[in-house]
């Protein structure tokens, strides 16, 4: 949250309009702590390093968080409210990095050609990372200049910060669109790992579409907050960051750990590795006999 400009008092500084509730940041830092516990205990299980960015973000919300359990003592803690806002706002880059490159690797393990993407498949993952280190960029520099007892810096910082925001909905959007034209055009034309009775790839593509939605209404959300500035309805009850921030990436990141997208491409190793074992003891076959017929002969 933006500081006031009409509360800006160098000796004094107004950081919010309420008292940070350290119930509801204490309960959270749980909830994500738990989460992020988690994912990092998937990580040398599933051997999925691409969800390090996930982990990443949660140690941030986590740290968010505890800055408003730090301001609940002190309203004017500057320390506090600075650890909040550089944490909070961009952690969840993080966990959307974490979806586009499980879309661009599930994409190439199910043997996807360019027909079946509007991105090719092994650039996929690059560019949306890319455009995601972009929208951290902005953000964590405008949120860098609205830490500042300077107006006219806070006004821009806000600003800088709305253009980062607005930048990763397009992104985001966009991403979605990818997905539904990857779905539709497998389903239309399936690959022999796509159709395997041991392969539930759609399951996992319904868990990104549902927390796609989270991600995409916590960010129209964040854009609202600084659009309306330390004088809206936002930033005078806390409990709207809770319900369209927190509640909604920590759903994401329970989805991710009920359906983790690692143990989808684990099956799809598997049944590569095992086709191609089956496939090889075939041409020994083969070639065993022959080797009879040549002796028989």
């Amino acid at each position: 949250m933006a500081l006031a400009p009409s509360n800006i008092d160098p000796d004094h500084l107004i950081l919010y309009a309420y008292t940070p509730s350290a119930a509801a940041a204490g309960a959270f830092m749980g909830i994500f702590g738990v989460a992020t516990i988690a994912h990092i205990f998937y990580l040398p299980k599933l051997r999925q390093c691409f969800f390090i960015p996930m982990i990443l973000g949660g140690i941030m919300e986590v740290g968010g968080l505890y800055g408003r359990f730090w301001g609940h003592s002190d309203q004017n803690n500057f320390k506090a409210y600075v650890l909040q806002a550089l944490l909070l706002t961009p952690a969840p880059i993080f966990l959307a990095a974490t979806m586009y490159m499980t879309l661009g690797r599930v994409i190439v393990a199910l043997d996807s050609d360019r027909d079946h993407t509007l991105i090719r498949p092994r650039w996929l993952s690059k560019v949306f990372v890319f455009f995601d280190i972009v929208c951290f960029v902005v953000q964590i520099g405008g949120i860098g200049m609205q830490c500042s007892i300077s107006a006219s810096a806070q006004k821009n910082g806000r600003t800088v910060t709305i253009i980062g925001l607005i930048l990763q909905i397009f992104i985001f959007a966009y991403f979605i669109i990818v997905a539904l034209v990857f779905h539709r055009r497998m389903n239309a034309r399936p690959t022999a790992i796509s159709v395997h009775h041991t392969i539930h790839w759609v399951r996992h593509l319904r868990v990104m579409y549902a927390t796609s939605v989270l991600v995409s209404v916590r960010n129209i959300f964040r854009v609202a907050e600084y659009v309306e500035g330390a004088d809206g309805a936002i930033a005078h009850s806390e409990v709207y960051l809770y319900i369209f921030d927190s509640a909604l990436m920590a759903g994401l990141m329970w989805a991710f750990v009920i359906v983790h997208p690692g143990r989808l491409l684990r099956a799809i190793k598997k049944l590569k590795n095992r086709r191609s074992a089956e496939m090889a003891e075939g041409e020994k076959l083969v070639a065993r006999q022959d080797a009879y017929q040549q002796m028989d002969a």
